[in-house]
């Protein structure tokens, strides 16, 4: 049988070569592993099929084990080859799927849902082929930001980083739905910009950093592309952090996503909403890899402490101007001395003096002087799965058609529904109670006879 789920025949005596460390499997005759083998592989094919949707959790590969091992674990219960309390023997099942998923997932046609970089990862690319889809991509026309045209252009679609919600709770679909029904507002302001001390500015404000290291660890340049619209879904948009646009190096044409942590652990695994970004920028733009980077940074105390330093392998200086002629809708100015500038002290406060003269014709004061360094940072490969897009798509379809009809209809039903805070006020003196906020439908009237 042919099928795109299932390891290849050539593939047999690797998988007759996995080894089996549990006891409870001793008894079992080489044929017999075979033919369980076989029946895993079956029950990962089903599963893959039938749930790849549920791939972009993180939890999809621990989830096909505990579910096909349980199934295994309940047939040899029926059997009566096991007692039905044998919890030792059950992790050993577990074990065993465990190992098989490794040699499927190895094999088999299916995307591995991320991948940590090794020596002996195989790199491919089709060099001529990746630089016409690039030049295509550059080419798009982008409407100028913050005018009319960049605002209905938006307007019309979901972007790859709001478009997880579609896959989420109800509460979280609600929102996304009564986001986009919105009149538009031409005069809004990015407020993450101006709040410095919000985890998106953090994040905004670092992404050029990681850039830089990027383009530092791998030898490689990245370049940005606004944001394209999907060529066929036209209500799919996604604005990725950059592309790899060097033709001699091995991640040409491969994406660049970004997230830049303030407190939560790096894992190496993409939560699920990153990695449905990831997807839907990969389909609009017709790319099949992304590096998926998480960076954790910290800033020295001071000035003194950043030169006592000499352990951080990336540490640098972002300079903060402000606007001389400081307004309401001012926004913070930051230049990053790029990291493979950090030689000696001297050389630095030579870059600094000159980015403040050249600020200074600008109409840039400098408010401050921001020492950094890597504290941590992840970068995994995610590929491109074709199938996941295929199921995903009839239900981005279904929301963005509730979007259109409620444009039309209403859709104030969706707005996030305040919880009332109902207190009570006492009086020592008049032994008297006051309620605020008190949900009343049909009020009455309590009197306290002494």
């Amino acid at each position: 049988m042919d099928s795109d789920y299932l390891p290849s025949s050539d593939n047999e005596s690797e998988i007759s070569n996995m080894s089996l460390n549990s006891e409870a499997f001793d008894h079992l005759t080489e044929d017999d592993i075979v033919e369980i083998t076989l029946d895993v592989f079956y029950l990962f094919e089903s599963h893959m099929k039938n749930e790849i949707i549920n791939i972009s959790s993180p939890n999809f590969y621990s989830n096909i084990v505990d579910k096909i091992a349980g199934i295994l674990f309940d047939e040899w219960i029926n059997f009566q080859l096991i007692s039905d309390d044998d919890e030792d023997f059950y992790e050993e099942i577990k074990d065993f799927v465990d190992q098989l998923l490794e040699v499927y997932m190895q094999f088999c046609n299916v995307p591995i849902r991320e991948r940590k970089y090794s020596v002996d990862f195989d790199y491919e690319n089709n060099t001529e082929k990746l630089a016409k889809q690039i030049q295509i991509l550059q080419n798009i026309p982008q409407p100028t930001q913050k005018t009319k045209e960049w605002y209905e252009f938006r307007n019309g679609l979901i972007s790859a980083s709001n478009l997880w919600k579609v896959f989420g709770t109800e509460s979280q679909r609600n929102s996304l739905i009564y986001e986009k029904c919105q009149p538009i507002n031409y005069n809004q302001i990015d407020n993450f910009r101006t709040n410095t001390e919000s985890a998106m500015h953090w994040g905004n404000k670092y992404e050029p950093v990681t850039v830089m290291i990027y383009e530092y660890m791998f030898g490689t340049k990245v370049g940005e592309f606004g944001c394209i619209q999907h060529p066929k879904y036209k209500f799919i948009g996604a604005s990725p952090d950059g592309i790899n646009l060097d033709p001699n190096n091995i991640r040409f044409g491969r994406m660049l996503e970004i997230k830049n942590i303030v407190n939560r652990e790096i894992t190496g695994i993409p939560k699920q909403e990153y990695w449905i970004q990831t997807q839907i920028q990969m389909e609009v733009c017709d790319l099949d890899e992304c590096d998926f980077m998480e960076t954790r940074f910290l800033e020295y105390r001071n000035m003194d402490a950043f030169y006592d330093d000499t352990e951080r392998e990336y540490k640098g200086v972002i300079l903060y101007f402000i606007d001389r002629d400081l307004r309401a809708d001012s926004v913070p100015h930051y230049k990053y001395m790029p990291v493979e500038g950090i030689v000696d002290q001297e050389t630095i406060d030579d870059w600094i003096l000159t980015q403040r003269n050249e600020s200074k014709n600008e109409g840039l004061v400098l408010f401050n002087t921001i020492y950094w360094y890597l504290e941590e940072y992840s970068c995994v490969l995610i590929e491109r799965n074709r199938e996941w897009f295929q199921a995903a798509v009839p239900k981005i379809e279904e929301l963005w058609s509730i979007i259109e009809k409620e444009r039309v209809e209403g859709y104030e039903h969706r707005s996030s529904k305040k919880k009332i805070s109902v207190t009570m006020n006492t009086s020592d003196l008049s032994n008297s109670y006051v309620i605020k906020n008190m949900p009343l439908q049909n009020s009455i009237c309590l009197v306290k006879l002494e």
